[in-house]
């Protein structure tokens, strides 16, 4: 105890975690004596153990866990739950399924209960996972944080709950769902990521149109091609300048097509989507852009024409 007590600097945490490793037994009793009723007196020893938990050797480790994790004081718990999503170690999953089944459980508790059902064995805990992400009545931001953890399932299962996840109420969910499939990028998830493409909401548009623009997938590619030519305006501005980064001739075509637009600001910014990926078929359609009434207009066009050798760049200031 005398020990614990004295913990400033880390040359001491690490004297003293050694001198901890050598005697378990006397650690033992001390993990009783502190751990041992519902009190809160005991505080400041119980965190100075949990700072020294990352020098403590796995059998350690595992005794400390497991008397953190049903302490009265939610700060502690959440800390110990921490230090075995860093660990990996999945000996306690059974009693973290009872407290993410808890509703009345401290939110950061339940989340870390989540990450390490979903980090140690998330094929086992699919299940529970997949349904705290679908539950409507379950707190929204535990939701998110299953659905981030179901992001290391590929099965059929998560992959539909994922898909149907794109059609909840709540959009904040929505956006989480087609973030998740965008993160896993598997192909059978294109056709929800397409349907994606007509949310109403601009963000979870956004980690569709990513999702399809990061998968080497000509029907992705192809998909989000003919949705820009069949969008607003507005939106397929926002899509260029979303999709010009994959550089893929599918999406390059689709904006050449755009340089014929009646929008100024679809103009100006598929004529700089050129310049930013040259593309010498688009040459025609830039060169007649070059007597365009708008300045931007000619001004990102020479610069595309420049940069797919349509013009000689000599002279221009690139």
């Amino acid at each position: 105890m005398e020990l614990l007590a004295d913990i400033g600097s880390p040359d001491r945490r690490k004297e003293v975690a050694e001198y901890i490793n050598a005697h378990p037994s006397d650690f033992d009793k001390v993990l009783d004596s502190i751990f041992t009723g519902t009190a809160d007196d005991k505080m400041q020893v119980k965190q100075h153990i949990l700072d020294l938990i990352d020098l403590l050797n796995s059998k350690l480790v595992i005794r400390v866990i497991e008397r953190v994790i049903t302490d009265s004081n939610a700060r502690i718990r959440v800390r110990g739950l921490q230090a075995a999503y860093r660990t990996r170690i999945d000996s306690f999953n059974p009693q973290l399924v009872e407290i993410l089944s808890n509703e009345q459980e401290e939110f950061e508790v339940r989340k870390w209960a989540v990450h390490i059902l979903g980090s140690t064995d998330p094929r086992v805990y699919g299940r529970i996972l997949r349904k705290t992400a679908r539950d409507m009545r379950e707190d929204m931001n535990l939701r998110k944080e299953a659905i981030f953890a179901l992001t290391r399932v590929s099965d059929d299962e998560t992959l539909g709950t994922l898909c149907a996840l794109l059609g909840d109420p709540n959009v904040e969910i929505r956006m989480s769902g087609a973030w998740a499939l965008s993160n896993m990028g598997i192909p059978e998830s294109i056709n929800c990521l397409l349907a994606a493409l007509e949310d109403e909401y601009e963000g979870v548009r956004d980690w569709a149109i990513r999702g399809l623009r990061d998968m080497d997938d000509t029907k992705a590619l192809q998909g989000l091609a003919d949705a820009i030519t069949r969008v607003p305006p507005t939106e397929q501005v926002r899509m260029i300048r979303l999709v010009i980064e994959r550089r893929s001739e599918i999406i390059l075509r689709a904006i050449t097509e755009l340089l014929g637009s009646e929008d100024i600001e679809v103009l100006r910014v598929a004529a700089w989507a050129i310049g930013v990926s040259p593309y010498p078929p688009a040459i025609p359609a830039l060169t007649d852009l070059l007597k365009h009434q708008d300045e931007q207009v000619r001004s990102y066009a020479k610069t595309a024409l420049a940069r797919s050798g349509g013009i000689d760049s000599t002279d221009i200031h690139l």
